[in-house]
């Protein structure tokens, strides 16, 4: 809800407007305005950005056109304002590119806060969304219009830039925050974790510094396994995908007992994040058991 004396946004709002992130250049220059802020994902697919004197969020939407985003938007910060703001349309460019700026500001003049949203075309993409507020001098809150430009001009999903720091979720995978389903565990630090369950399922997830290291990484979890029981195995190659990052699956089935043992082990560039995953099925009854079921896809 959108309260006097301030804009705040509701977390299923906050969602639809950041609702993230791939290979990242060090693009970070000594001018950049988001040096020194915090990055957090949001809802998936974005980041927002806390600097202080003002926040922003970016989120990239695949397939999507900039006016069907635009105009859900609009009509869902109108909904939420209740009449509490001010909402005024104005031309602008950002990164070359023509767009709309939907400026916010609250009807109590003590407010002090406002805040610019638009939504930028990415060719062969789909949309961006940017979302800046700042509270404060007018000269603060000029400031959103250099920032969003900095945003909009960022390569498809990047990750952060150098210089901005970035406070992830002890369960988050390439930086999106994974849900522990009832009776699981979670154990989880420096961008590798496990979700292990009382069936004996499991989700394992190991970010790597460099991406050429994907192969070997998957190769040795998959010997490790087969090395456990000294079985025989039925392996095979499976189309799949990492959350949302397609590459290849190697999925292994024990052979010659009634014990279900079987896991998928793959690795993809997820978000710009080179990871490595492995999911066991245990005693789950389920094709995928449900810590799996919201990272990997079979094709």
């Amino acid at each position: 809800m959108i309260r006097v004396p301030s804009i705040r946004l509701l977390p299923g709002l906050a969602l639809l407007l950041c609702a993230a992130v791939c290979p990242l250049s060090a693009h970070a220059g000594p001018q950049s305005l988001l040096a020194g802020c915090t990055a957090e994902p949001f809802g998936g697919e974005g980041w927002s950005y806390k600097c202080g004197d003002f926040s922003a969020t970016l989120s990239d939407h695949a397939g999507v056109s900039a006016q069907r985003l635009w105009q859900r938007s609009r009509r869902t910060f109108q909904k939420q304002a209740a009449g509490e703001v001010t909402f005024k349309e104005v031309k602008a460019t950002l990164a070359g590119r023509k767009v709309r700026l939907l400026r916010m500001r609250a009807k109590v003049p003590e407010a002090q806060e406002s805040s610019v949203f638009a939504v930028v075309p990415v060719k062969g993409k789909g949309a961006r969304r940017l979302l800046c507020k700042a509270r404060g001098t007018p000269e603060l809150q000029a400031r959103c219009g250099r920032v969003l430009e900095q945003l909009a001009a960022q390569p498809w999903r990047a990750l952060p830039e150098e210089g901005v720091a970035v406070a992830q979720s002890d369960a988050a995978l390439a930086g999106r925050e994974l849900v522990v389903p009832d009776g699981c565990n979670l154990t989880a630090e420096n961008g590798s974790g496990r979700i292990e369950c009382g069936d004996g399922s499991r989700l394992d997830w190991t970010r790597l510094p460099d991406a050429s290291r994907l192969r070997d990484s998957v190769l040795e979890g998959m010997l490790t396994f087969k090395d456990v029981p000294r079985a025989s195995y039925l392996e095979s190659r499976l189309p799949c995908a990492i959350d949302g990052a397609r590459t290849q699956c190697t999925y292994l089935r024990m052979l010659g007992t009634s014990e279900r043992r079987e896991a998928y082990f793959a690795g993809a560039v997820v978000r710009g994040m080179p990871t490595v995953i492995s999911c066991i099925a245990g005693r789950s009854s389920r094709l995928l058991p449900q810590a799996c079921q919201q990272v990997l896809r079979i094709h």
